[in-house]
Protein backbone atom coordinates (compact mmCIF):
# COMPACT_ATOMS: atom_id res chain seq x y z
CA UNK A 1 0.00 0.00 0.00
CA UNK A 2 2.80 2.75 0.63
CA UNK A 3 5.07 1.74 -2.11
CA UNK A 4 1.56 1.92 -4.46
CA UNK A 5 0.84 5.52 -2.98
CA UNK A 6 4.31 6.62 -3.64
CA UNK A 7 4.85 5.41 -6.90
CA UNK A 8 0.97 7.11 -8.07
CA UNK A 9 2.33 10.29 -6.28
CA UNK A 10 5.59 10.03 -8.50
CA UNK A 11 3.58 9.29 -11.70
CA UNK A 12 0.92 12.28 -10.67
CA UNK A 13 3.45 14.90 -9.83
CA UNK A 14 5.75 14.10 -12.57
CA UNK A 15 3.04 14.06 -15.21
CA UNK A 16 2.22 17.44 -13.63
CA UNK A 17 5.87 18.54 -13.52
CA UNK A 18 5.99 17.51 -17.62
CA UNK A 19 2.84 19.80 -18.34
CA UNK A 20 3.70 22.91 -16.52
CA UNK A 21 7.40 22.63 -18.44
CA UNK A 22 6.57 21.45 -21.64
CA UNK A 23 9.31 18.83 -21.23
CA UNK A 24 9.42 14.91 -21.86
CA UNK A 25 11.83 13.65 -19.83
CA UNK A 26 11.61 12.65 -16.48
CA UNK A 27 11.80 15.67 -14.05
CA UNK A 28 10.77 13.44 -10.53
CA UNK A 29 12.09 10.29 -9.33
CA UNK A 30 11.05 7.81 -6.27
CA UNK A 31 14.62 6.99 -4.86
CA UNK A 32 16.80 8.09 -1.65
CA UNK A 33 19.12 11.26 -2.40
CA UNK A 34 22.04 9.06 -0.77
CA UNK A 35 22.65 5.40 -0.75
CA UNK A 36 24.17 3.41 2.47
CA UNK A 37 27.57 4.31 1.85
CA UNK A 38 26.54 7.93 1.64
CA UNK A 39 27.09 8.08 -2.49
CA UNK A 40 24.26 9.40 -4.61
CA UNK A 41 21.75 7.03 -4.78
CA UNK A 42 21.20 7.27 -8.38
CA UNK A 43 24.05 8.76 -11.08
CA UNK A 44 21.44 11.27 -12.36
CA UNK A 45 21.76 15.59 -11.72
CA UNK A 46 19.07 17.92 -12.34
CA UNK A 47 16.25 16.23 -11.20
CA UNK A 48 13.66 16.31 -8.29
CA UNK A 49 13.99 13.37 -6.18
CA UNK A 50 10.93 12.16 -3.73
CA UNK A 51 11.95 10.53 -0.90
CA UNK A 52 10.39 8.34 2.29
CA UNK A 53 11.30 10.11 5.48
CA UNK A 54 9.36 8.46 8.48
CA UNK A 55 5.99 6.33 8.69
CA UNK A 56 3.93 6.72 11.96
CA UNK A 57 0.58 5.87 12.59
CA UNK A 58 -2.40 8.26 12.32
CA UNK A 59 -3.72 8.47 15.83
CA UNK A 60 -5.91 11.06 15.66
CA UNK A 61 -8.89 8.79 15.74
CA UNK A 62 -7.36 7.07 18.68
CA UNK A 63 -7.01 10.25 20.72
CA UNK A 64 -11.09 11.12 20.37
CA UNK A 65 -12.19 7.67 21.52
CA UNK A 66 -11.94 5.26 18.18
CA UNK A 67 -9.81 2.51 17.62
CA UNK A 68 -7.88 1.30 20.39
CA UNK A 69 -5.62 -0.84 18.05
CA UNK A 70 -5.75 -0.33 13.98
CA UNK A 71 -3.78 -3.55 13.82
CA UNK A 72 -6.45 -5.72 14.24
CA UNK A 73 -8.15 -7.78 11.43
CA UNK A 74 -10.64 -6.04 9.60
CA UNK A 75 -10.16 -2.89 11.03
CA UNK A 76 -8.23 -0.35 8.98
CA UNK A 77 -4.49 0.98 9.68
CA UNK A 78 -4.31 4.74 9.79
CA UNK A 79 -1.03 5.90 7.97
CA UNK A 80 1.12 9.03 8.17
CA UNK A 81 3.62 9.43 5.21
CA UNK A 82 6.47 12.21 5.75
CA UNK A 83 7.69 12.54 2.46
CA UNK A 84 10.60 15.54 1.15
CA UNK A 85 10.67 16.54 -2.48
CA UNK A 86 14.34 17.76 -3.05
CA UNK A 87 16.03 19.66 -6.17
CA UNK A 88 19.62 18.27 -7.28
CA UNK A 89 19.93 21.01 -9.65
CA UNK A 90 23.29 22.93 -9.37
CA UNK A 91 25.10 25.79 -11.01
CA UNK A 92 23.15 27.34 -14.25
CA UNK A 93 20.42 24.51 -13.83
CA UNK A 94 19.70 25.73 -9.86
CA UNK A 95 16.81 28.17 -11.22
CA UNK A 96 15.03 24.86 -12.39
CA UNK A 97 14.88 23.38 -9.58
CA UNK A 98 13.71 26.36 -7.77
CA UNK A 99 10.93 26.28 -10.27
CA UNK A 100 10.12 22.65 -9.67
CA UNK A 101 10.14 22.95 -5.89
CA UNK A 102 7.75 25.97 -6.50
CA UNK A 103 5.56 23.85 -8.64
CA UNK A 104 5.17 21.19 -6.37
CA UNK A 105 4.51 23.53 -3.54
CA UNK A 106 1.67 25.33 -6.00
CA UNK A 107 0.09 21.75 -7.12
CA UNK A 108 -0.66 20.69 -2.76
CA UNK A 109 -1.72 23.78 -2.67
CA UNK A 110 -4.56 23.49 -5.10
CA UNK A 111 -4.73 19.91 -4.52
CA UNK A 112 -3.95 19.12 -1.00
CA UNK A 113 -6.46 16.27 -0.81
CA UNK A 114 -6.47 13.55 -3.49
CA UNK A 115 -9.27 10.89 -3.87
CA UNK A 116 -9.10 7.97 -5.13
CA UNK A 117 -11.12 9.40 -8.77
CA UNK A 118 -7.89 12.15 -8.88
CA UNK A 119 -4.82 9.78 -9.02
CA UNK A 120 -4.21 6.65 -11.14
CA UNK A 121 -2.37 3.84 -9.28
CA UNK A 122 -3.80 4.93 -6.05
CA UNK A 123 -4.65 1.62 -3.83
CA UNK A 124 -7.71 0.86 -3.74
CA UNK A 125 -7.54 0.33 0.12
CA UNK A 126 -6.83 4.17 -0.11
CA UNK A 127 -10.10 6.71 -0.47
CA UNK A 128 -8.20 9.73 -0.48
CA UNK A 129 -4.76 11.04 0.21
CA UNK A 130 -4.80 14.25 2.53
CA UNK A 131 -1.11 16.77 2.31
CA UNK A 132 -0.05 19.02 5.14
CA UNK A 133 3.16 21.47 4.08
CA UNK A 134 5.26 20.49 7.20
CA UNK A 135 7.71 23.48 8.75
CA UNK A 136 10.83 22.20 9.64
CA UNK A 137 13.37 24.69 11.66
CA UNK A 138 17.41 24.42 10.58
CA UNK A 139 18.31 22.34 13.44
CA UNK A 140 16.20 19.39 12.18
CA UNK A 141 16.51 20.04 8.54
CA UNK A 142 20.18 19.63 9.00
CA UNK A 143 19.32 16.37 10.50
CA UNK A 144 17.57 14.93 7.93
CA UNK A 145 20.07 15.93 5.40
CA UNK A 146 22.76 14.40 7.63
CA UNK A 147 20.79 11.53 8.46
CA UNK A 148 20.03 10.95 4.59
CA UNK A 149 24.16 10.96 3.77
CA UNK A 150 23.18 14.20 1.44
CA UNK A 151 24.48 18.33 1.59
CA UNK A 152 21.70 20.59 2.21
CA UNK A 153 19.43 21.33 -1.08
CA UNK A 154 16.52 23.12 -2.37
CA UNK A 155 13.30 20.97 -1.17
CA UNK A 156 10.17 20.83 1.10
CA UNK A 157 8.39 18.18 2.84
CA UNK A 158 5.05 17.27 3.22
CA UNK A 159 2.95 15.29 6.07
CA UNK A 160 0.69 12.75 3.77
CA UNK A 161 -2.25 11.30 5.79
CA UNK A 162 -3.83 8.27 4.16
CA UNK A 163 -7.50 7.77 4.40
CA UNK A 164 -8.27 3.96 4.03
CA UNK A 165 -11.67 2.63 2.57
CA UNK A 166 -14.17 1.78 5.39
CA UNK A 167 -15.58 -1.30 4.43
CA UNK A 168 -16.96 -2.19 0.57
CA UNK A 169 -18.00 1.80 1.29
CA UNK A 170 -15.93 4.98 -0.16
CA UNK A 171 -16.72 7.94 1.75
CA UNK A 172 -15.53 11.76 1.82
CA UNK A 173 -15.06 11.80 5.29
CA UNK A 174 -14.36 9.51 8.27
CA UNK A 175 -17.48 7.74 10.08
CA UNK A 176 -18.39 9.05 13.54
CA UNK A 177 -17.50 7.51 16.87
CA UNK A 178 -20.48 5.92 16.89
CA UNK A 179 -20.14 4.04 13.62
CA UNK A 180 -15.93 3.71 14.39
CA UNK A 181 -17.11 1.59 17.67
CA UNK A 182 -20.39 -0.61 15.98
CA UNK A 183 -17.47 -1.91 13.23
CA UNK A 184 -15.37 -2.81 15.82
CA UNK A 185 -17.46 -4.71 17.67
CA UNK A 186 -18.46 -6.47 14.85
CA UNK A 187 -15.04 -7.49 13.72
CA UNK A 188 -14.40 -9.05 17.46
Amino acid sequence: MIYETLRALELEINSHLKYVTGSNEELLVLSNIADQSGAKALQQDNIIYLSLLRIDEDKTINKSGGYPNNFKKGVPTLLVLYVMFTSSHSGSRYKDGIFLIDKIIGYFHENSVLKQTDIDGLPSEIDSVVFDLQNIDFREVSNIFSATGSKLMPHVIYKVRLLPVFGNEKSNSLPSMKELNRRLNDNQ
